[in-house]
């Protein structure tokens, strides 16, 4: 890589970086979104599980290591709150990750035109292959 230039070099490098930064904030709202995704259908099932209890049944909140008795109904409106939450919160993760994809889309094609005009560094690059 000698015989580079030494610009070529440098925006190779800048790029490599873009791109491992994008690839982590894709692989991170990845996360996000599967963790949103589990805590969405816990609070449906559980909503879903409260209906089928009487009114009076006795329902217990944990927090911590402690259950704390709740009533049934402030239980439930907590489950629904959380899954229309998380609903929202999915959406959102979604279109982060929709962006994310569309930079590392932006940042492969700075990466194929930066190999065209300069055949030097794309030798280089292939031979460290």
């Amino acid at each position: 890589m000698d015989q580079l230039d030494e610009r070529d070099k440098q925006a190779f490098l800048e790029l490599q970086e873009k791109l491992v930064d994008q690839t982590k904030k894709k692989k991170q709202v990845a996360a996000q979104l599967r963790s949103c995704d589990t805590e969405q259908k816990r609070a449906v099932l559980t909503a879903e599980e409260l209906n089928n209890l009487p009114d009076d049944a006795k329902t217990y909140e944990q927090i911590g290591r402690a259950y704390f008795l709740m009533p049934k109904l402030q239980l439930l409106q907590d489950r629904k709150d959380t899954a229309v939450s998380r609903q929202a919160d999915i959406k959102a993760l979604k279109e982060t990750q929709t962006s994310v994809s569309k930079a590392i889309e932006a940042v492969e094609n700075e990466f194929k035109e930066l190999l065209q005009h300069s055949p030097a560094l794309q030798h280089a690059v292939s031979r460290s292959a």
